[in-house]
C-alpha cells in the first residue's frame, strides 16, 4: 500500500506506551511462584542444542493449561494480541491481516467481551489491544469499506466510545471512526449509522484531549460530503453545531480547535439551503466564528473561521432573519487582513441590491470598510481593493447615500483613493475597472447629497 495518508493514525509506539504508564505489564518477576529458584532469569540460548526435559509440572509455566482439557491459555491470548498490535502497524501487512478469515471476528470478540473480576486488568489489556489492531487495519484504504460494513464492528466501536471507562480504549475508538471516515464511500453510510453522530458529539467533551482531537477530525471529514452537511447541521436540533462551537471557543488543544473550525468551514462550503439556515440561525455560532477570527492564537483556526464566514456570506441575504447577525459578525471580524476572506464577504454582500440598505445601516460596518480602504501596507492591496469595491456598490443605493456622506471615514477613503498616484490605475479589482475609477463613480453617486 501507499504510505499512510496525512491525518490518518496508526498505533502504537514508544510515545503511545509512555502516555499510559500504568498499562498492565506481563513480564516475569525475579521472585514469584512461577520461578521458585529466584534470582534473575537467564536468557536462553536458542541456538544451543539442549537435551529435552523429561518431566515438567504446571509450576514450570505461568498460567499453564493442558490443551487436552480444551482450555485456552489467557496468557497466550494476551501475547498473541500484543504481537498482532505491533504487526498490524506494518503497511504491507494491513490488508492481508484484515482479509484473514476469522481475524476481525476474533478481534470483535475481545472488544465486546465483558471482563470478569478475577482477571479484570488482563481482559482490559486484551480489549485495548484488540481495538488498537482495528485502528491500524483501518489505515489501509483497501480495508476501510470492508471494516465499516463488517457485521457488528461499527456498533462495537460506538459502544466502546460511549461507555468504556478506559481513556485509551475511547481514544482508539475515536481513531477508528476517523480513519474509516476518510474513505469517500463510507461517509454517507457512517452519518446515517444509528448513534454515530451522537457518539462523536459525546467524544467532543471527553476528558482525553487526544479523543477530542480525533472526534473533531472525524466530523470535519464527514462534513466534506454535500449529502451529509444538512443531516449534520440539523442533528439533535443543532447538537453538532453547538459541540463544535464550544470546542472552537474553549478547547485548550490547538488541533481540536483547528478541526472544529475546519468542520464548520466544510459545512458552510458544502451547504444546502437547509444547512445555511441552520448554521445562520444557530445561537451565537456566527459570533463565535467572528470571535475566533479575532482572538485565537492559531493562524489555522482564524483562517478556517474567516473562510466559513465568507462562504456563509454567499448564501445569507436580506431579509433572512440571520442576515443582520451575519453583518455584525463580518463587522467585528473585519480587522482580519491576513487573507481577503472578510473583505471578499463584504464585497459579495454589497453586490446584491437587497443587502445594501441593511449594510449601510449596520452600526460600524461603514467604518470597517473605510478602515480597510485606507490600508497602505505592501500586503494589503487585495483587501483594500475589495473594500473600495464594496463602498462603490453601496453608493448605488439612493436611499442610504445621506448616511454614507455623513461618514467621515468613508469620505476620507473615497477622496484619498480618487487622488492617489497614477500607479494605482493599474489596480483592476472589479471586472477590469480601475480602483480610482470606482471611487470617482462612488463620489459621483454621493454628490447629490453633499
Amino acid at each position: 500500500p501507499e504510505p499512510e495518508t496525512s491525518g490518518q493514525f496508526r498505533i502504537d509506539d514508544e510515545e503511545q506506551e509512555g502516555k499510559y504508564p500504568d498499562y498492565p505489564f506481563d513480564g516475569n518477576p525475579a521472585f514469584d511462584d512461577a520461578n521458585p529458584r529466584g534470582g534473575i532469569m537467564q536468557e536462553e540460548d536458542i541456538f544451543q542444542f539442549q537435551e529435552p526435559r523429561l518431566s515438567m509440572t504446571s509450576r514450570d509455566y505461568f498460567n499453564y493449561s493442558d490443551p487436552v482439557e480444551g482450555e485456552i491459555c489467557p496468557l497466550a491470548v494476551r501475547k498473541v494480541l500484543k504481537i498482532m498490535r505491533y504487526f498490524s502497524r506494518v503497511l504491507s501487512a494491513m490488508e492481508p491481516l484484515a482479509q484473514q478469515s476469522g481475524l476481525v471476528d476474533a478481534l470483535l470478540y475481545h472488544m465486546t467481551k465483558k471482563p470478569h473480576s478475577v482477571d479484570y486488568e488482563d481482559e482490559i489489556s486484551s480489549r485495548v489491544d484488540a481495538i488498537a489492531v482495528v485502528v491500524n487495519l483501518a489505515c489501509a484504504e483497501e480495508n476501510k469499506i470492508m471494516l465499516v460494513y463488517h457485521p457488528g464492528l461499527l456498533d462495537a466501536v460506538i459502544n466502546i466510545a460511549n461507555h468504556d471507562p478506559i481513556d485509551e480504549a475511547r481514544e482508539h475508538a475515536a481513531i477508528v471512526l476517523m480513519n474509516l471516515a476518510y474513505a469517500e464511500e463510507n461517509k454517507v453510510h457512517m452519518v446515517n449509522q444509528d448513534h454515530l453522530l451522537d457518539t462523536l458529539v459525546h467524544l467532543l467533551s471527553d476528558v482525553s484531549p487526544f479523543t477530542r482531537r480525533y472526534a473533531s477530525a472525524a466530523l470535519f471529514t464527514l462534513a466534506c460530503t454535500y449529502a451529509n452537511t444538512a443531516v449534520m447541521a440539523r442533528h439533535c436540533d443543532g447538537g453538532i453545531l453547538e459541540a463544535l462551537r464550544k470546542v472552537l471557543l474553549n478547547d485548550p488543544i490547538d488541533e481540536a480547535r483547528v478541526n472544529a473550525a475546519e468542520a464548520l468551514f466544510n459545512m458552510a462550503r458544502n451547504n444546502s439551503d437547509d444547512t445555511v439556515e441552520n448554521m445562520g440561525n444557530h445561537p451565537r455560532l456566527l459570533a463565535s466564528l467572528s470571535h475566533s477570527v479575532l482572538t485565537d492564537y492559531s493562524a489555522d483556526v482564524r483562517a478556517y473561521s474567516a473562510r466559513a464566514l465568507e462562504w456563509l456570506s454567499a448564501d445569507i441575504h436580506h431579509p433572512m432573519p440571520c442576515h443582520r447577525i451575519l453583518l455584525k459578525a463580518l463587522t467585528m471580524s473585519s480587522q482580519w487582513t491576513k487573507t481577503t476572506c472578510i473583505a471578499e464577504a463584504l464585497k459579495m454582500q454589497a453586490s446584491l441590491s437587497e443587502n445594501r440598505k441593511p449594510m449601510v445601516e449596520q452600526p460600524g460596518l461603514l467604518d470597517a470598510l473605510a478602515t480597510l480602504a485606507l490600508l497602505d501596507g505592501i500586503t494589503d492591496d487585495e483587501v483594500k481593493t475589495c473594500a473600495i469595491s464594496a463602498l462603490e456598490r453601496l453608493s448605488k443605493e439612493a436611499s442610504t447615500r445621506h448616511i454614507m456622506v455623513r461618514n467621515e471615514g468613508v469620505m476620507t477613503a473615497l477622496t484619498k483613493a480618487t487622488f492617489a498616484k497614477d500607479d494605482d490605475e493599474d489596480s483592476t479589482p472589479d471586472e477590469g475597472t480601475p480602483t480610482a475609477l470606482l471611487m470617482k463613480t462612488a463620489l459621483k453617486n454621493l454628490a447629490e447629497q453633499m
